[in-house]
């Protein structure tokens, strides 16, 4: 596991404000999560220290850790979570990158910035331009549209030196329902066949089977089993469309999710949920349970049960529990997948920042990696972007 690049302060002009490396998650452990309730970027479960310092206790193996603090004379006013990672793309070279530190896992990454938004983004880009000088190029990927940083960012940018060039895409697409205080209102907002079928589904299983839904501990699982069945479930809907889940031949994101779990649960911040049949979980929800939202993660079902739209009616159930626990969101995150259209037509962009030199080299890997033709192509031919060691 790599620390920190080097430990650097940076004075701004005329000001108390200054920019330092972390070399460690544990520094900031105690003023983390109190810090990112004040975020004027907003709040979110993949900015808070427990997801992130797992994250990077698991996936830290050919990374170094950038993260970034900005203090106001005594106080903190800022925090990067930042990191240097280098890719190759076959028949083409190897890319150093600096990304936000959840970039794949993270369906939401930022900066967390308590105040003087416009002095702290421009301290930590200046930091990163004129001090971290060993990368080819900034990718910041996945920032929400309602941050304000998404606006700052680009004004900023502005001022950049000739040699680079900025650019900018929307990156993802992450469907939400915003929940009323009733149930019922929320159903009536649905299409009338959606709300024919659902009923019609729900008929159907109730017909044939003893169907319930319950949260892991009310099922009398423990986080381990629980997250074991959910992991059997996810990887069976998967293999119905003869593909692999998230977790099959990937140990680390296993592990990764098997000890965020456990934490999340001692924070109470942990939602899996199971549809029951007969006593048998068949359809699952692995949902976080942060604030007034609820994150839906990932899910899963059994395919002998598809009969039934399982997954639909798992969403159904899972609509309900949220309202009646006083949640005001349900966030179905990042991709656009028709199941989600069914639900709702609200959506969020998250975009992707990019500073690039202006050489050839950059330029070509930049349209290379953003092209969709080129992207599908590089699918089939089995290409990716393969993460090195620095």
């Amino acid at each position: 596991m790599f620390l920190s690049l080097r430990k650097v302060n940076l004075l701004s002009l005329g000001s108390s404000m200054k920019v330092e490396e972390v070399d460690n998650f544990q520094s900031l452990k105690d003023c983390w999560n109190n810090l990112l309730k004040r975020n004027l970027l907003g709040d979110n479960v993949f900015l808070t220290w427990d997801w992130l310092s797992t994250l990077w206790k698991h996936f830290s193996d050919g990374r170094k850790l950038l993260l970034l603090k900005v203090e106001d004379g005594d106080e903190v006013a800022a925090i990067a979570p930042l990191m240097l990672s280098k890719y190759k793309l076959p028949f083409f070279g190897t890319i150093k990158k600096v990304e936000f530190l959840g970039v794949r896992h993270s369906d939401y990454n930022n900066f967390i910035i308590l105040k003087k938004e416009v002095e702290c983004l421009r301290l930590i880009l200046d930091y990163l331009i004129n001090v971290v000088t060993d990368w080819d190029w900034i990718e910041l990927k996945d920032i929400p549209e309602t941050s304000e940083n998404a606006g700052y960012l680009e004004k900023l940018f502005s001022d950049i030196p000739s040699k680079l060039r900025l650019d900018r895409r929307v990156c993802n697409i992450c469907p939400y329902i915003l929940l009323p205080n009733s149930y019922a209102v929320l159903t009536a907002k649905l299409s009338k066949n959606m709300r024919q079928n659902i009923n019609k589904y729900l008929r159907k299983a109730k017909a044939n089977h003893n169907v319930e839904f319950k949260k892991y501990d009310e099922a009398g699982f423990s986080v381990d089993e629980a997250m074991r069945v959910f992991m059997k479930l996810h990887e069976a809907r998967w293999a119905l469309e003869g593909l692999h889940g998230a977790f099959r031949d990937n140990q680390l994101f296993r592990d990764f999710h098997m000890e965020i779990a456990k934490i999340f649960s001692i924070k109470n911040w942990l939602g899996l949920y199971f549809l029951i049949a007969d006593g048998k979980p068949v359809s699952v929800q692995y949902t976080f349970e942060y604030g007034d939202k609820v994150y839906y993660y990932l899910g899963g079902f059994d395919p002998n049960y598809s009969q039934y739209s399982i997954g639909n009616l798992t969403i159904m159930f899972m609509l309900e529990r949220a309202v009646k626990n006083g949640f005001k969101e349900y966030d179905m995150m990042r991709g656009n997948e028709y199941y989600k259209r069914l639900w709702t037509n609200h959506y969020r962009r998250n975009f992707e920042f990019r500073l690039i030199p202006k050489d050839l080299r950059c330029k070509l890997y930049s349209w290379l990696t953003w092209n969709s033709v080129i992207g599908k192509l590089a699918s089939k031919m089995k290409f990716s972007l393969k993460q090195m060691t620095i």
